[in-house]
C-alpha cells in the first residue's frame, strides 16, 4: 500500500510541497498527491500521512506569521460551519471511489482547477459576504476530505477579506488545521485508522517538512515567486492531465 521504495520520492514531494505552502500559504496537499499519482501508493493511506504532517506544517506557518497578522476568529467560525459538513462527504468519496477511475478523473480535474485558480485567480475588488465563508468551508472541506487540498476556495474567501493577503496567513492555516483534525477524526471513526507504517513515514519526513516550510516562509519575503510557481503549477497541471486520461480510460 505504501511501498518503501518510493520513500525517496515522497521525501522530495514533502520538501517541495512544504516550501510552496510556506511560500504562498497553500499548495502542500495538492502538490504531494500530484506526485504520488505517478506511484502505486494507495491514495487514502497517503492522505493520512499528509494529515499528520499538515498539523505540524500549518502550526509552523502560524508560528512564523504570528507577528504579521492576528487570527480572525470570526472568519474561522463561519468557515468551520461549512467544514463540518464538507470534510465527511469528501472522505466518504475517497473511501468509496479511491481505487476507481472516477476518483482519478475527479482528482485530475481538481488539479487542473487548482492550477487555473492560481494562474488566473480573479481579483476580488470587494469583500465577499461573510455568509460566503460557510459555502467556501463546505467546498474546501470536501476537497480536504477527499484530497487534503482545501486551499483554493478558502484562500479566495479569506484573502478577499484582507487588504494584504500576507497578513491572513495565520487565519488560513487555522482553518486548515481544523479541517485536518476533523478529517483525522473521520479516519479513526469511519476509515482504516492511523496504522504504524503511516506513523513511521510521517516521523521520517517530519524534519524535511519543518525545514522546508520555514525556508519557504522566509524566502517569500525576499524574492519574486513567479518563476518558481510557474514550474510548480506546470508540474501539477501535467499530473492533472495524466489523471484525467487514466480516469477516462
Amino acid at each position: 500500500m505504501l511501498d518503501p521504495q518510493y520513500l525517496w520520492l515522497f521525501g522530495l514531494l514533502i520538501g517541495l510541497g512544504a516550501f510552496t505552502q510556506g511560500f504562498t500559504g497553500i499548495g502542500f496537499g495538492i502538490i504531494v498527491l500530484a506526485g504520488i499519482a505517478f506511484t502505486p501508493w494507495d491514495f487514502e493511506r497517503a492522505t493520512v500521512v499528509l494529515n499528520l504532517l499538515l498539523l505540524v506544517l500549518n502550526g509552523s506557518i502560524i508560528y512564523a506569521s504570528r507577528k504579521e497578522g492576528p487570527i480572525n476568529w470570526r472568519l474561522v467560525g463561519y468557515i468551520l460551519v461549512g467544514e463540518i459538513i464538507g470534510v465527511p462527504l469528501g472522505y466518504r468519496f475517497i473511501l468509496v471511489f479511491g481505487n476507481q477511475p472516477v476518483f482519478r478523473l475527479v482528482f485530475g480535474v481538481t488539479l487542473a482547477l487548482f492550477v487555473a485558480n492560481e494562474l488566473f485567480r480573479p481579483r476580488i475588488r470587494r469583500r465577499l459576504n461573510m455568509a460566503v465563508g460557510v459555502f467556501a468551508g463546505m467546498i474546501g472541506g470536501f476537497l480536504s476530505g477527499a484530497f487534503t487540498a482545501a486551499g483554493p476556495p478558502l484562500a479566495l474567501f479569506i484573502y478577499s477579506r484582507q487588504a494584504d493577503p500576507r497578513l491572513a496567513k495565520s487565519t488560513l492555516q487555522t482553518v486548515f488545521i481544523c479541517a485536518t483534525i476533523w478529517r483525522l477524526a473521520n479516519v479513526m471513526l469511519f476509515g482504516n485508522g492511523i496504522s504504524l507504517p503511516v506513523m513511521k513515514i510521517a516521523v521520517m519526513t517530519l524534519p524535511i517538512l519543518v525545514v522546508c516550510t520555514l525556508l519557504g516562509h522566509g524566502v517569500s519575503r525576499r524574492v519574486s515567486k513567479e518563476m518558481f510557481l510557474k514550474i510548480v503549477f506546470s508540474s501539477i497541471l501535467l499530473a492533472g492531465l495524466v489523471n484525467i486520461l487514466k480516469g477516462l480510460q
